[in-house]
């Protein structure tokens, strides 16, 4: 068999992204269509014709959507026919599909507003302003046992666990497989400012849990968990802050001599790089637009190390794992870094 043929080949990375941004300009288009469209097969009851009970399995049988895509598109043609100012918000892409019907019930009275408030937000940006508008009260703490295997009747979950008494998780090589698969833990925003942490955690993390209460009682009397975990959180961001970005309460009055030859870069350095580049990948597109990711952020040479580039402020730069390896491929090909 001979090679496949690559239709981009000696297509400039210009216009491979300038045609992407057409179609997607086009896809926004077409979905303020479909959604029109399906909001009149909805009033002509085209669908109760064809035989489907509903628009959503019209959505699900006949046009192949999943349950999912099918809730969204139904939901977001009556919400367009019902709020017609939010076609503009569509078609240019300040609002998707998803943030639209996340919306749905906040747009009464205010919709010009909420859009507008709502425009250019992610998903979860999208979330914690409807609960701004529509806030609920927070639950109380709650750590409870998961459900276990067992050949007799279902065991039903304990009750909120006391502060002085960890609850008895089961370990995960007694879990069923599918508790042991952990699920992502989830923050869900109930008001403005209050949102709700979902984890599953196994016994370890409980004994430490209670550890941790017990070692700050003193500062944290009543024992709340959010209070507990935030304090957790704030030393070890002090901890990364230490060993990534060289803080200290008492620097040095003289910078310690490094040899300017060396890989090692002065915590000096480090400090006035991390504040610099606010703790974000600095790398920068052509175009202007800078990475600002905070995963994996590692100090780079500007000018490589490799060929003579010095451990100066001005010669080092934060930048992503992702970006790091970029330069290097870009700097010294792929076949070598391989």
């Amino acid at each position: 068999m001979g090679e496949l043929h690559n239709p981009f080949e000696g297509v400039p990375s210009s216009a491979l992204t300038a045609r992407l941004y057409e179609i997607r300009r086009q896809e926004r288009s077409l979905l303020v269509e479909f959604l029109h469209t399906l909001a009149e097969v909805e009033r002509r009851r085209v669908h109760l014709d064809l035989a489907f009970p509903s628009l959503f399995a019209f959505l699900r049988e006949h046009l192949g959507c999943s349950k999912a895509a099918a809730f969204r598109r139904s939901t977001a043609a009556r919400l367009l026919v019902r709020f017609p100012e939010a076609e503009p918000y569509l078609a240019d892409g300040r609002l998707c599909l998803t943030t639209f019907v996340d919306l749905r019930d906040v747009l009464e009275g205010r919709a010009v507003e909420v859009l507008d408030r709502a425009s250019g937000k992610t998903e979860d940006e999208v979330k914690a302003l409807v609960a701004s508008y529509l806030p609920r009260e927070a639950p109380a703490d709650l750590l409870r046992r998961l459900p276990q295997p067992s050949s007799g009747p279902e065991i039903a979950p304990s009750a909120p666990a006391a502060a002085s008494e960890p609850a008895a998780l089961p370990t995960p090589s007694a879990a069923p497989a599918e508790y042991r698969a952990r699920p992502t833990a989830v923050v869900e925003p109930i008001s403005e400012e209050l949102r709700v942490l979902r984890i599953t955690v196994g016994r370890e993390f409980v004994a430490d849990l209670e550890a941790a209460r017990a070692a700050l009682s003193h500062q944290i009397p009543r024992g709340e968990l959010a209070a507990v975990l935030h304090e957790g959180l704030r030393r070890v961001l002090r901890d990364h802050a230490k060993r990534r970005a060289a803080e200290t309460d008492r620097p040095a009055a003289k910078p310690r001599v490094t040899d300017e030859d060396s890989r090692t870069i002065p915590a000096a350095v480090r400090r006035a790089v991390w504040k610099r580049d606010a703790g974000c990948c600095a790398y920068e597109s052509q175009e202007g637009r800078v990475c600002r990711s905070t995963v994996k952020v590692q100090f780079h040479h500007i000018v490589p190390y490799a060929r003579g580039g010095k451990a100066t402020v001005e010669n080092i730069s934060l930048r992503c794992s992702v970006h790091n390896l970029h330069a290097a491929l870009r700097d010294f090909g792929a076949e070598r870094w391989a």
